[in-house]
């Protein structure tokens, strides 16, 4: 569509009025232009043509500030030229680039806007967006990079087997919907149960198989059969829990032919009356593997969700681990 200078020029100084009301009503000058620019009132002046082009200021000032979502000041203590130039800004940044309202306040929030309004002001519009692009993403990438330390960090934190600890029992009782689930205690003890309830009638034991490491469930679970005998208190119903983070069962597709093979085995080596755990779960690749107590397989699919690993980190840490 072929620009209309004078139809921009009449959208730019509009929305420079409609600024500049909510500065002198003394609106919060920056809730009000974030909610502003991701209106949808902004959206559809982002249209070509649309009715709210032939509105003046004041009405659509009122219809952004109608539902009371944007906080009163006493007093504006931000700078009235700075608002009326931002508000202008905005306007052209959009007819040059085409870009959408919203996107234009990702690159330049009003907070910067108006704190760059000094410098930014002085320069040509094309190269004032060009600036405040370069510099958004510069503040970009130095994100990116803090996003991979601190993911670093976080992966160090789910290495722990603790976090699966507290894990296990938020998926056995997503799985069962049992409540007891929710009254057991913490333990922590290598030799016994990671979790408890009062009367000792559920007892877990969870166990991490890493992705660096190639032992299978077979021999992890021999190993933790005979460790878990040191036990002095057994609970009447003991539950073996073990998260399988292993190439040796990711390494290619046929990783449920593998670990339904070592089950197998599990379930012929241990039989119930002379194992440790009445109940085996094994969780890989977004599937739960059970062996009940009377020896049977049951597959269940239940993935992780973001949700979750926030909600065990938040609960270790209340309890100071």
């Amino acid at each position: 569509m072929k620009r209309n200078l004078y139809f921009e020029n009449y959208i730019n100084n509009l929305q420079k009025e409609i600024f500049l009301l909510a500065f002198d009503y003394n609106y919060d000058i920056i809730e009000f232009i974030s909610y502003y620019m991701k209106s949808s009132i902004r959206e559809k002046m982002d249209m070509p043509y649309t009715s709210w082009h032939n509105q003046p200021a004041l009405r659509i000032f009122e219809e952004v500030t109608a539902e009371g979502k944007i906080d009163r000041v006493k007093c504006q203590n931000i700078n009235r030229d700075a608002v009326e130039w931002l508000g202008y800004f905005y306007s052209k940044w959009h007819f040059l680039t085409g870009e959408s309202s919203k996107t234009i306040v990702k690159f330049l929030n009003p907070v910067s806007g108006l704190k760059n309004y000094y410098v930014l002001h002085q320069l040509e519009e094309t190269e004032a967006i060009e600036r405040c692009k370069r510099l958004y993403n510069l503040s970009r990438n130095k994100h990116r990079r803090n996003e991979v330390k601190n993911s670093d960090e976080n992966k160090m934190r789910y290495d722990d087997p603790i976090y699966y600890s507290f894990l296990s029992v938020r998926m056995l009782y997503k799985l069962s919907k049992n409540e007891v689930f929710n009254n057991l205690n913490y333990i922590g003890d290598f030799n016994g149960y990671d979790f408890v309830d009062e009367s000792y009638s559920i007892g877990i034991k969870s166990d991490v198989i890493f992705f660096n490491n190639d032992s299978s469930i077979s021999d992890r679970f021999k190993f933790i059969n005979e460790s878990i005998s040191k036990c002095n208190r057994k609970a009447n119903t003991s539950i073996f829990f073990c998260f399988v983070f292993s190439k040796y069962y990711e390494i290619d597709d046929n990783n449920d032919e593998k670990i339904f093979y070592d089950l197998t085995d599990i379930k012929r080596k241990y039989l119930p009356n002379n194992r440790q755990f009445q109940n085996l779960y094994f969780y890989l690749l977004g599937k739960i593997y059970q062996i009940t107590s009377s020896n049977e397989i049951y597959v269940y699919s239940m993935p992780f969700s973001r949700r979750e690993r926030i909600g065990i980190l938040n609960k270790m840490e209340e309890l100071g681990l």
